[in-house]
Formats: C-alpha cells, sequence, structure tokens
C-alpha cells in the first residue's frame, strides 16, 4: 500500500462526524470557577472526580500523555504560552482562564466534529451546577438527545412520593410500583429519550436476577432504600430486590414496546480506571458482564449496550457480544483513561470476533469540556492505528477500514437507535479507493 492509501484512511477517521451517543453534562460557567472545582480541573477529565493527590496519579502514562494533548488543544485554540512546563499547575491556570474569558469557545473547541450528543440524566443535586440539554445544541449538527437513568428515575419517586400524601388504601410498595411504571411509559414515548441507563454494575452488581422478588421481599427492600435518606439529603437506590427489579422492568418494557427499533438499555459495565486511582468502593468481581448472560438470554429482542468495553472484562465482554446478536459494545471511557498501548489492544480484542457493526463510539465526557476532546482525539488516533494495521496485513481492504471507522463513529448508531440521519460519506474517499479495492481481495 502507498502512503497515499494511509493518508487517505486518515482522512475520513479525522474527519468524519460522529454520533456521541453516551455522554453526561458539563458544568457550567459558574460551578466550573468554583474554586472546589477548579482545584481538579483539567485533570478531572482523566481520572475520577474524588481522586486522591497522594495516590501519584501525574505520574501515570494515560496522565502524561493526556498532557501533551491538553497543551496542543489549548495552543490551537489560541490560548498560547510559550514557556509552558508541561505541568498541571500550568494546564490548570490556562483551563481557568479559558473558562472565565471563554467557556463557550473552549466548549466548541472541545465538541468539534460531533453530530450529535445523547446526555445522561444528571442526578437532581447536581443539576444546577450543569449546562441543560438546550445549551448543547450550538456545538452539535442536532438537538441534543437524552438517555433515562432508571435508578434516577426511581429516586425521583420515591422523592416525590415521600413528599406526597399517602393514600390509605395503597401500600408503599404498590404506589412506587405505579409511579415508577408510569415514568417509565412516559420515558418510553418520549421522542427526546433514546435509551435507558442502569448503573446497577457500581450499586449491587450485574448478577441480576432475570425474575423479580416476590411483593413482599420488594417492599421490605423499598423500605430499607427509605431508611437510607430523607427529603433533603435524597435516596440511596442501592438495595438488590429493588435494583434488579428496576432492570427487570426496563427489560420488560422495551420488549413489550411496539416501537421500532426499541430503545436500547445501556449497562455501566466493568470500573473506569477512575475508580482504581480513587480507591473506589464498587465490586470488582461483580462488574463483570459474564454475570449478564442469563437475563440478556431471557430478552433476546431487547438491544443492550455493554458501556465501556467493560474494562477490565473487554474479553468477557467481546464473547458476549459474539453470541448474543443483541449486545453492542461501548468503548468509551479507555478513552482517555487508559494508556495508547492500552486502548489498542482493548480495540483489538473487541474486533478479534466482532463485526465492527456493533462496536459504537462515545465519548463518556463528563463535567468538563476538555474530556470531551482528549476521548475524541486518542480514540480516532488509535482507530486508525489499528485499521490502518489491518489493512497493512491484508485482514481488511482500506475500502472496509473506511467503512468500518464511519460505522464505529456515527453509522452503527444511527441504524441502532433510528435516528435516520444521513450518512456523511466522503465521496472522494470512496470513489478513489474502489478501483484498488480488488486488489486486497
Amino acid at each position: 500500500m502507498s502512503n497515499f492509501d494511509e493518508q487517505d484512511l486518515n482522512h475520513v477517521i479525522w474527519t468524519q462526524p460522529s454520533i456521541d451517543h453516551h455522554a453526561h453534562h458539563l458544568l457550567n460557567r459558574e460551578a466550573a470557577l468554583n474554586p472546589d472545582m477548579t482545584t481538579r480541573a483539567p485533570l478531572g477529565a482523566i481520572v475520577s472526580a474524588n481522586y486522591d493527590s497522594s495516590d501519584n496519579i501525574e505520574q501515570t502514562i494515560p496522565v502524561r500523555w493526556a498532557m501533551c494533548q491538553l497543551h496542543e488543544h489549548y495552543e490551537s485554540c489560541n490560548y498560547r504560552c510559550d514557556d509552558f512546563k508541561y505541568s498541571w499547575d500550568e494546564l490548570q491556570a490556562r483551563h481557568d482562564r479559558f473558562v472565565r474569558e471563554d467557556y463557550g469557545g473552549l466548549i466548541e473547541a472541545s465538541l468539534k466534529g460531533t453530530h450529535v450528543l445523547f446526555l445522561d440524566d444528571p442526578i437532581p443535586e447536581e443539576v444546577e451546577d450543569l449546562i441543560p440539554s438546550s445549551g448543547y445544541d450550538s456545538f452539535t449538527t442536532v438537538p441534543t438527545k437524552r438517555i433515562a437513568h432508571i435508578e434516577g428515575m426511581a429516586a425521583a419517586q420515591i422523592l416525590e412520593m415521600v413528599r406526597s400524601e399517602p393514600r390509605p388504601d395503597e401500600t408503599v410498595w404498590s404506589n412506587f410500583r405505579q409511579r415508577f411504571q408510569n415514568a417509565l411509559r412516559e420515558a418510553m414515548e418520549d421522542p427526546k429519550v433514546v435509551a435507558f441507563k442502569t448503573d446497577i454494575c457500581h450499586r449491587t452488581g450485574l448478577d441480576v436476577d432475570p425474575y423479580p422478588s416476590d411483593d413482599a421481599t420488594l417492599g421490605v427492600s423499598l423500605l430499607r432504600v427509605l431508611d437510607s435518606g430523607t427529603t433533603r439529603s435524597g435516596f440511596q437506590v442501592n438495595d438488590k430486590p429493588l435494583c434488579d427489579w428496576l432492570v427487570q422492568q426496563t427489560l420488560q418494557a422495551i420488549s413489550y414496546s411496539r416501537r421500532e427499533p426499541a430503545k436500547p438499555l445501556h449497562f455501566e459495565t466493568g470500573l473506569e480506571p477512575g475508580f482504581y486511582f480513587a480507591g473506589g468502593e464498587a465490586n470488582l468481581v461483580r462488574a463483570n458482564p459474564a454475570f449478564l448472560q442469563p437475563l440478556i438470554a431471557k430478552y433476546p429482542q431487547v438491544p443492550i449496550v455493554l458501556l465501556h468495553a467493560a474494562y477490565p472484562y473487554t474479553r468477557e465482554a467481546v464473547y458476549l457480544a459474539h453470541i448474543c446478536n443483541n449486545v453492542y459494545l461501548d468503548l468509551s471511557v479507555v478513552f482517555p483513561k487508559v494508556s495508547q498501548g492500552g486502548q489498542e489492544k482493548v480495540l483489538r480484542e473487541c474486533l478479534d470476533v466482532l463485526p465492527p457493526t456493533r462496536l459504537l463510539w462515545s465519548s463518556g465526557g463528563r463535567e468538563q469540556p476538555e474530556s470531551y476532546y482528549l476521548a475524541t482525539y486518542q480514540f480516532r488516533k488509535v482507530l486508525a492505528l489499528v485499521l490502518w494495521c489491518y489493512v497493512k496485513n491484508l485482514d481488511l481492504t482500506i475500502k472496509a477500514a473506511g467503512d468500518a471507522a464511519v460505522g464505529i463513529l456515527f453509522g452503527n448508531a444511527n441504524k441502532l437507535y433510528g435516528l435516520g440521519f444521513d450518512t456523511p460519506v466522503l465521496r472522494e474517499f470512496t470513489e478513489g479507493i474502489e478501483h484498488r479495492a480488488n486488489r486486497f481481495g
């Protein structure tokens, strides 16, 4: 292959608009200027928000790699610094200056190339610090879509129930059950909601019982949740029978829905590296997506998306998707929280036995605009390296590699969610390589 062919493939990967199918809200300008927030910016784009400075995070390879890229990002936004020393203090100062003087410009530069965002519902206590969904539409081609967070929905219904007058002919459990089912139905019918999401992985684990507990058990489980909080503090939805029931109800509602295509359910899987850095409490063993096999088998018609490539359980997630045609793998968080070598390994493992049509790109960005930029930049870089290697080894034609890139970044999500967008096809690339493709099978 000539260098021209590689440049053509790179051109597709670096200019193809993306559907960011799972991300989180950014801090608004006031919150981003809060001293509690600025002390961890922009490091929070790479590690979890509650990292411990004693963990020497700044010495890790992912963080060191990101430092160089953030420097280049700020330079491209015309915030130059000739004596830049590649220190986090300097990066933090430049981030803070951007937020004060041109926060919109920083967001625009970080979301460049994003066709549409799907944003996970924020938890109620965070809403006032975040940019609302409509605030992103000037930075993307298409208005933002919503991912309904089922545990968040449950917590909201519990809070509303507690604040309401009880009905004498109704138990606490039956009251909540009806409220949650109504909320689920509304989300199912809402055209702005494109998917549902559960983080049961970090609450009670992925060993979800395919079958619900009896009402008595669920009622006791709900009472334990009610005992966990107050109307002021909110309620922690982290009791296993109830959490399992929320997932079961969502899968059942999706399977009964007549909508085509069905709205997928996103599962948080694995433990993102930020949990390791922060010494998180989530259970590593129960974060393995292999636990989901019996549940997925019960609902073969429901699209399931395993978020974050289930890192560090990527191989288990890949094989689960291999044997279950309704399972898709999301590639977020590995970029930028793992080293480049680790990222290449994850992407290769995903392509070992899965067709590229089952892979979905998302940034997993949250709070800080740089989290979007780093994820996008690193993913496109690694995607180009891995796909070109396959072309050199004659595993893929140049056209197949280009099609895979367009699919992962845009087409696969477009089809899965039934968005109906016209896929931006780079005609000159397709026509330019078509006559050469036959040379490689």
